[in-house]
This record gives structure tokens, C-alpha cells and sequence, in this order.
């Protein structure tokens, strides 16, 4: 009987000591790690023409939902969104929301320093059209452009404001004001103007440094397409050193980068940024078979504007280097036309200008043609290897080289493949013509 007892007792002291434990973990246990708060992005206001908003996205974390019984309006604010620790991996939306900031934080910082154009231009008309006069037929063009300096100089393309009668300068706040050319290089596709009225003068940009980019990096392009208001589109730098030809010149741009930040009709003359909000190049041409962007950007580098626009605001114009050839880049089929190894790699000088600094210096140019794949090649003169040491892999590598490192007057010295030998060529720059 007492020990029957003494079980009863025992499994009564169990079974108490049990709930008694069950109280305590419900009491006192942790429950896990509440997973990070959603993310909510608040898009920024409707742009128009007439003003700029101001606003940005901006990144918020949703509070917990209250605890039972406790009142709505005694919850303390929510907390920022934890910081990761040193080795932590960042989440998906942590990382969404870095994007966002920096690239609301980009707009923001470049946004005052660029500007939209609207240009009116004259145009002749032939032949009398009742009830008017010669020169009131006119055409407008737009395009954009960003502060240079504090003097109140502009940078565009040379095609947006080539012709104007009158250019109107639309800053972010909507003010209207007035510009003159300063000067203008059709070589580039450059051009400064220059906002009349003095007290009107919004801060100058940043300007990158457009031989450090690589394929890959953050491409942002800012202007003010179709004159709907300033907008911006970002994409990738797709590739550098692509070579271009103004519609005005007969001279070729080198390094001109491709992105594919989509940029249309009216962002002419704006701003390609990196991520730091620096200017790289200057949005000049899109390839396209319909007229509206297809992927395919160019920009003039923001290094050969370095070169061109201090001189184009002190003389109106800039003065290239010129050394007077036509050449063509050595591939292996012409490598091997010239009895040279296949991986011979150069320019090929095809002609060499009457009276130019390329005959004044003895370069030699092609005195053959040769037959290969059914196509003509020219063959037997000089090849291009080097220019003051610089290795020259092609016929765009001496125009860059030459467009970026010498001026008129200056003496570069050229090492020349000639006859499958080494040579040495002094040649002193020419200036080339207008």
C-alpha cells in the first residue's frame, strides 16, 4: 500500500514538474530571427516640361505588427533596417534598396548641372510663297548639354546648335534663359555655348576620366529627350574604342564609347555618367535602322573634350595634330600578303599626302595591290608598329594616339616595319585643315 502510494506521488511530482517547465519555456523562450523588413519604394512624382520634381525614391521598412493588447498609438517607431556585420551577407533587398539610393543619389547630385536646348534656326526657301517674307521659314531642334564652369559655359554637340539663331537654355527649375556660341569643332562633334545673363550661373559638374572605363561598369545617361523634361536611363558600358565619323567632318573620332543607356532624339549633347556621377563622354549618336534607340549608344570620351573645349572657349576653335596618310589595320590575310607571321599586327600606310608631314618625314606608302579572298589589297609600304614607344595594334590606335598626345609642331618618333625590318621615323606634326 505505501509503496503504491509512493508511485502515485512521484508520477503526481512529474507530471507538475513537467508544466511547470512547459510555463517556464513558454515564459521565457526566444522565438527565431524575424526575417528582414519588406522593402517599399516610392516612385518619384511625374516630370514635366514646365518644372523639375525634386523628389527621390526613397527606401522605407514596414513596422511589426503590434503585440496583442498593446494600443496602435503607444508602438515606438520602427527601426532602420539592421546594418550587416563585417562578413554578413547582404540581402536581396538590401541590396535592392543600395541600388535605388545610389542611383536617386546620382540624379540628384548631376540633375543641376544639366541642361536642355531648344534651338531655333533660319532656313532659306526657294522660289516666293505668297504673304511672306525671306528668312521667316524656321526649324527648331533640341538637344542637351551640361555646365562646363562657373562662367556659365555650356557643353553640347557641335549638330545641335551649328546654324542657331537663337538657343534657350531650360534649367531643372523650368527657368528659361539665353545662350550664345562660343565655339564650336565639327571634327568632334563638340561645341560650347555660353549663358548670357550673368547672374544665371548653375554649378559645373564632375568630370571623370573616360580611358579608366571598362565594359561592364554603370552607364547613366541625363537629358532631356523628345523636350518632354529631363529624364534619366541607365545601362552598362558595352564597349570602348569604337571609332565614329562626324556628318560634318572627314576626319574620324577615336576611343568613342558605346553604351546601352538608352538615349533618342533631344539627349544629343547630354551627359554619360559613371556611378560616381561623373561625367565619361558626351551622348552624340545612336545606331539605329528606325531612328529611335536600339540598344546601341555612342559617346564622345570626356578625355578629347578635356582637349578641346578649354581651347574652343579661349579661340573659338581647336587645332589638331596631322600627319597626312590613309592606312588600314594588318589582320592576318594582309600579314601574310606581305609575307610577314600572321600574327604581325599594325597600320598600314595606303597613301601619303603631297606636302604633309608623313612626306616630309619619309613614311612610305603602298606601291602594289595584291589579290586575297577575291578582294583587292594594298601591300609593300611602311607598317605602323609603335609611336614614341606606345605599341600600335591598328590603324585607329595611331589616330587616338596622335589626336591625344601631340599637338601641332611636336615630333613623335615612329618605329615602321619596312621591307619585314625595323625602322626609325622622325615625323613633326602638321596642323590639320580645315
Amino acid at each position: 500500500m505505501l509503496a503504491n502510494h509512493s508511485r502515485r506521488l512521484l508520477r503526481t511530482l512529474a507530471q507538475a514538474a513537467g508544466a511547470a517547465a512547459l510555463m517556464l519555456a513558454l515564459a521565457c523562450g526566444q522565438p527565431g530571427a524575424a526575417p528582414p523588413p519588406p522593402v517599399e519604394l516610392t516612385p518619384p512624382p511625374a516630370i514635366n516640361t514646365a518644372a523639375q520634381a525634386t523628389a527621390t525614391m526613397t527606401t522605407t521598412a514596414a513596422a511589426p505588427p503590434p503585440s496583442p493588447g498593446e494600443p496602435e498609438t503607444a508602438r515606438p517607431p520602427a527601426p532602420a533596417p539592421p546594418q550587416p556585420a563585417a562578413g554578413d551577407e547582404l540581402t536581396a533587398a538590401q541590396i535592392t534598396a543600395a541600388h535605388d539610393r545610389v542611383m536617386s543619389d546620382l540624379y540628384e547630385k548631376a540633375l543641376p548641372s544639366v541642361v536642355g536646348l531648344r534651338v531655333i534656326k533660319s532656313v532659306a526657301m526657294g522660289g516666293n510663297v505668297p504673304g511672306m517674307m525671306p528668312g521667316d521659314f524656321f526649324s527648331r531642334a533640341a538637344g542637351s548639354g551640361f555646365v562646363w564652369d562657373d562662367a556659365g559655359h555650356i557643353v553640347t554637340n557641335r549638330h545641335v546648335v551649328d546654324g542657331a539663331d537663337r538657343i534657350v537654355v531650360v534649367l531643372r527649375e523650368g527657368m528659361q534663359t539665353d545662350a550664345e556660341v562660343v565655339g564650336q569643332d565639327p571634327d568632334s562633334d563638340l561645341a560650347v555655348i555660353r549663358i548670357i545673363d550673368d547672374a544665371i550661373r548653375p554649378p559645373p559638374i564632375a568630370l571623370g576620366d573616360s580611358d579608366r572605363i571598362k565594359p561592364g561598369q554603370l552607364a547613366v545617361a541625363i537629358g532631356d529627350p523628345f523636350s518632354r523634361g529631363f529624364s534619366m536611363t541607365s545601362g552598362i558600358i558595352s564597349a570602348v574604342g569604337r571609332t565614329i565619323n562626324p556628318a560634318d567632318s572627314n576626319f574620324s573620332v577615336p576611343r568613342v564609347v558605346q553604351h546601352d543607356a538608352a538615349t533618342n532624339p533631344g539627349n544629343s549633347g547630354g551627359p554619360l555618367l559613371n556611378r560616381g556621377g561623373e561625367v565619361v563622354g558626351i551622348n552624340t549618336q545612336i545606331i539605329s535602322e528606325t531612328g529611335a534607340f536600339s540598344g546601341v549608344g555612342l559617346a564622345i570620351p570626356v578625355n578629347l573634350a578635356k582637349l578641346v573645349v578649354p581651347a574652343l572657349i579661349a579661340d573659338g576653335h581647336y587645332d589638331y595634330p596631322f600627319i597626312g596618310i590613309r592606312g588600314a589595320t594588318v589582320g592576318p590575310d594582309l600579314a601574310r600578303a606581305m609575307d610577314l607571321p600572321a600574327d604581325t599586327r599594325g597600320a598600314l600606310v595606303i597613301a601619303v599626302g603631297a606636302d604633309s608631314a608623313a612626306s616630309r618625314g619619309g613614311l612610305r606608302a603602298s606601291d602594289r595591290l595584291t589579290v586575297v579572298n577575291g578582294a583587292e589589297l594594298p601591300i609593300g609600304g611602311d607598317i605602323i608598329i609603335a609611336i614614341n614607344g606606345v605599341t600600335i595594334r591598328g590603324m585607329d590606335d595611331v589616330v587616338a594616339y596622335i589626336v591625344e598626345h601631340t599637338q601641332p609642331g611636336d615630333t613623335a618618333e615612329f618605329t615602321v616595319l619596312r621591307d619585314g625590318k625595323e625602322a626609325a621615323v622622325s615625323i613633326t606634326m602638321g596642323k590639320r585643315p580645315n
